[in-house]
């Protein structure tokens, strides 16, 4: 009997880390069925396509910038990127999002960005890219996922979706968990204007910005009633830089018949010429 009360008192500790194990394990595999109900939209997984088509060495001159390294770090918390059709704003707001990722290695710094597009506009209503963004904040912190678990236990049992109101208050609880937030919004111009989605997605960013520390970058064309929104905001025009695009005809020289190839001056000729032609798109 004594020998059995032992072999009990022995094994409960194993037993004990078991159990929290499991325990731990179901919990997290709740949390990814909240997140995954609050938005299905697989943001990073855009990101990770257009990021692979960046051309080694490329945007250099966008990461050096007075601008960009004052929203990183200055008393600016907004920075505007517009840019011409083509100029590569898209690509410049992966840049940014993956020198974010890559840079920062704390969980106290919170990153989310949103890729608009014109071909989704039916989808991308101002509740799903709040949901989209508080997805992303709360995914691999479910310690301050809490707001985000009580939207979903009230609504899924009525198979309903959170309100606007709702998701942007859990966004103000989880915003504040962070020491500083980094919202970057690709192609705002393309968000839809028509039913007021680009105006609340402007509108509560700032809200949220004004009570936290949240840092955002927007990319758009030069649409008047864009600009216009930041015209006391820091501004750093996105344009194809010559040295980028030497760089990317450089990387698809292997494209150009072998005679152009073998031919130092002529592969010289077509990057400068189609730098020439190029003009900042």
């Amino acid at each position: 009997m004594k020998d059995d009360t032992a072999f009990i008192r022995d094994a409960l500790p194993p037993l004990q880390a078991s159990t929290t194990a499991v325990r731990d394990a179901q919990s997290l595999q709740h949390h990814q069925k909240v997140v995954e109900w609050l938005s299905p939209t697989n943001v990073p997984a855009q990101q990770h396509d257009i990021i692979s088509r960046r051309q080694e060495g490329t945007a250099q001159w966008f990461l050096n910038s007075v601008e960009f390294r004052g929203w990183l770090q200055g008393t600016d918390k907004t920075l505007f990127c517009p840019g011409i059709p083509g100029a590569g704003k898209t690509m410049m707001a992966a840049v940014a999002i993956e020198h974010l990722c890559r840079t920062t290695h704390s969980t106290d710094i919170g990153i989310a960005y949103l890729f608009c597009s014109y071909k989704a506009q039916v989808d991308q209503t101002a509740p799903n890219l709040f949901a989209a963004i508080l997805k992303q904040l709360v995914q691999s912190r479910p310690d301050i996922a809490d707001p985000v678990t009580s939207i979903h236990n009230h609504h899924s049992k009525r198979q309903t979706k959170p309100s606007l109101d709702e998701l942007t208050q859990a966004l103000l609880f989880v915003c504040s968990s962070y020491s500083t937030v980094f919202i970057v919004v690709d192609a705002l111009d393309e968000c839809s204007s028509q039913d007021g989605v680009r105006r609340q997605l402007i509108d509560r960013l700032r809200s949220l910005q004004a009570s936290r520390n949240v840092r955002l970058l927007f990319t758009s064309r030069f649409i008047l009633e864009v600009t216009e929104e930041f015209q006391s905001s820091p501004s750093l025009e996105v344009r194809a830089s010559e040295g980028d695009v030497k760089r990317y005809v450089a990387g698809q020289m292997s494209r150009l018949p072998n005679c152009i190839q073998r031919d130092d001056g002529l592969k010289n000729e077509v990057q400068d010429r189609i730098v020439e032609a190029v003009d900042g798109m």
